[in-house]
């Protein structure tokens, strides 16, 4: 007997909509389905939440470390004030060089301005107040490393106590 297969039915069979709730297996089977169906639902809503606790912690955590860094950032530029001068040579024009402390490195700043910088406040944190020997360079991943002797600096006194050329 061939089918007809442009032929569907437009509606349920009689007797299996809506179900009998008076059967107690397709009752089980109601309530279970039911039950299946709000725990999804409330599984669903869960990890909603979870994901919107996990964000605002992770906000929370990139505030801090902002604020930090803006910290570290002020503090790093109140050291930095500390270093009267610097120079790329072993010499500083008008400044005697009492010690020398030791070598200071940056790795990974922004800019070059940001490596010198933070070269100064190293310094002054080793209680130097000068640098000598300053070299800043581009590294190949796009960040700057600034190096260069951290030194004791005392400013020559001038003869007359006047400006130069009096």
């Amino acid at each position: 007997m061939p089918t007809n297969l442009t032929s569907f039915p437009t509606s349920l069979p009689a007797g299996l909509w809506p179900p009998d709730l008076s059967d107690p297996l397709i009752r089980q089977i109601v309530l279970a389905a039911g039950g299946l169906v709000l725990v999804v639902i409330l599984w669903r809503l869960l990890g909603v939440l979870r994901t919107r606790r996990l964000a605002a912690q992770i906000r929370a955590d990139v505030q801090r470390r902002r604020a930090e860094g803006q910290h570290q950032h002020e503090e790093a530029a109140r050291l930095a004030e500390r270093v009267v001068a610097t120079s790329s040579t072993s010499r500083v024009a008008g400044y005697l060089i009492q010690r020398q402390i030791e070598t200071v490195c940056t790795d990974g700043q922004p800019s070059s301005a940001a490596a010198l910088e933070l070269l100064k406040a190293l310094a002054a944190e080793k209680g130097a107040n000068g640098l000598i020997n300053v070299q800043t360079q581009a590294a190949p991943y796009g960040k700057w490393l600034a190096r260069g002797d951290a030194v004791v600096l005392q400013l020559i006194g001038r003869r007359g106590g006047g400006p130069p050329g009096r």
